[in-house]
């Protein structure tokens, strides 16, 4: 029992962690993006969540928000799922591994848009891992679900290309018709959707070799 206390203990430290960090770079990079900008508030917010780690980091923001405060409410028990915490451990791990894999050698950040970048897409990422890996107890999870779980990328590269259509803006080179074409555009959304599948197999089989070790 102590044990087991003590675990809880160490998660919940963990989840505090990344819930302060969360909380203090969101709003900082909200702040930055309509600082000297002829953004309007609600302008501003469009392309703010224009952003896969915008909205991805939102959810974790949410996601330990609700694991730390969310008490008995729905909303808690469906963040409180293996499955659930799992596909966001995907997402986030997804915006750490393309920006240090794609996009760290053509931005130049100075200054807190430096430091809010590696809070998004390096420290949450391993730290959220870090809490599924050792803090998350193991369920059986069904490859099946990864279905599912491709439902908020699809959804983001639609919205994405819709955006980019109507606005002419892509926040990521890679997907920006303007400059690559819709062909290629589209071939490397498809290459980033292979890379949810691929990660999204790799955890679940994690979880399946950490289930049988706990039993």
């Amino acid at each position: 029992m102590e044990i087991q206390n003590t675990t809880k203990i160490k998660g919940e430290i963990l989840l505090g962690i990344i819930f302060s960090l969360e909380l203090y770079a969101l709003p900082v990079q909200f702040y930055l993006l309509l600082k000297g900008s002829e953004f309007t508030f609600f302008s501003a917010a469009v392309r703010f969540f224009s952003f896969f780690t915008i909205t991805t980091n939102t959810i974790v923001f949410i996601c330990t928000a609700m694991l730390l405060f969310g008490g008995k409410c729905a909303m808690n028990t469906f963040f409180r799922k293996c499955t659930t915490i799992t596909a966001i451990t995907v997402y986030i791990l997804i915006v750490g591994i393309v920006f240090n894999l794609l996009l760290r050698q053509i931005v130049d950040l100075k200054g807190h848009h430096r430091i809010v970048s590696e809070i998004f897409h390096t420290v949450v990422p391993v730290l959220f891992f870090f809490y599924w890996l050792f803090f998350v107890s193991p369920e059986k999870i069904s490859f099946k679900v990864i279905l599912f779980w491709l439902i908020y990328p699809i959804i983001y590269m639609i919205y994405t290309l819709f955006h980019g259509f109507i606005s002419n803006f892509y926040p990521y080179p890679f997907v920006d018709v303007t400059k690559l074409g819709l062909e290629t555009a589209l071939i490397n959304g498809l290459f980033v959707l292979i890379a949810f599948v691929v990660l999204s197999v790799i955890l679940i089989f994690a979880s399946k070799i950490r289930l049988n070790i706990s039993n």
